[in-house]
């Protein structure tokens, strides 16, 4: 227990530090040009898949790779809610009809877990059709891409620890 507690604080740390800075950063006045929000869409899912590729390099390393697995998942997770949070922010921000209300950080981060989780309560909406693109490719990744890292990231995990204990796929007790 006491082996594993560094590894679970570092990834609450992560995940602390991910919405913190989101907190902290100037919110998008509007008077950006649209051509710096994609080039900061891009910068962002460049460092976001570099960090994967990393933490897929690191729990084949790990010493205990399934706990380390699910700390990068929830961080990756949250990676991609801060992401669409600061989009839907900035389309906010840039046009106040983009939604049938204005939003601000915590509207964009709420707005954000309703679509992440399929509730969409209807409290907040997308009014125009950028807003309703952004909406349309958070539900696709978060149906798709978020399944399909899941599933990588916990199979790098398992993999690595049969590796690790010197266990066949076939033999019982592993989880």
């Amino acid at each position: 227990m006491r082996a594993g507690l560094p590894g679970v604080v570092g990834g609450v740390a992560v995940i602390a530090a991910l919405l913190g800075l989101y907190l902290v950063l100037p919110e998008p006045t509007g008077d950006e040009a649209p051509w710096m929000v994609f080039v900061s869409i891009v910068v962002t899912a460049v460092i976001y898949s570099a960090g994967a590729v990393w933490s897929l390099l690191y729990i084949t390393r790990a010493r205990h790779p399934v706990r380390v697995g699910f700390i990068t998942l929830a961080v990756m997770v949250t990676a991609l809610v801060v992401i669409f949070a600061l989009t839907y922010l900035s389309l906010s921000a840039e046009d106040a009809s983009n939604f049938n209300v204005p939003l601000d950080k915590i509207d964009s981060l709420y707005f954000t877990m309703t679509i992440l989780s399929t509730v969409g309560f209807g409290d907040i909406v997308a009014s125009s059709n950028p807003a309703r693109i952004a909406v349309m490719i958070q539900m696709v990744v978060g149906l798709t891409l978020l399944t399909a890292l899941a599933r990588v990231v916990l199979e790098a995990a398992r993999r690595a620890a049969r590796k690790r204990y010197g266990l066949d796929d076939g033999q019982a007790g592993f989880p």
